[in-house]
């Protein structure tokens, strides 16, 4: 158990380190956007319209804040990419093996994003995403 604890933290140090210029990039883009237009999102940035991820950020912050039901107000598909999220942890860091039954719930989760964003398209979107 032990051993594979440790090659764990070594996998997920290797990732932190691969991923560093990508990190870079994302905190120099969020500091210009957000100095520039006041936005994170590119889509509302250039069309003034939500994307399909749009308050994901904020539901997660509400979840872990134990604000449950306004997240789900938000966005109700922040429960499943918390779960997905974790089952990927589980995966890459504690078992070293790749679900199909992983691909799967990304796949499903992928699909209701959208699908609940053509909803929202036709439906109205919360007055907090707008």
């Amino acid at each position: 158990m032990y051993r594979q604890m440790k090659l764990g933290v070594r996998r997920l140090l290797r990732d932190l380190y691969n991923l560093r210029f990508a990190g870079l990039g994302l905190a120099i883009y969020y500091l210009t956007v957000h100095f520039l237009f006041n936005q994170f999102c590119p889509m509302m940035i250039l069309i003034h319209m939500p994307c399909p991820g749009c308050g994901m950020t904020r539901a997660l912050v509400l979840v872990l804040t134990g604000q449950w039901t306004q997240a789900w107000q938000l966005h109700p598909l922040i429960y499943g990419w918390i779960v997905f999220g974790i089952g990927f942890v589980i995966d890459r860091y504690v078992r070293d093996k790749k679900s199909t039954y992983l691909r799967i719930f990304l796949i499903v989760l992928l699909l209701g994003t959208l699908i609940l964003y053509g909803y929202r398209m036709v439906n109205g979107f919360p007055p907090s995403l707008r």
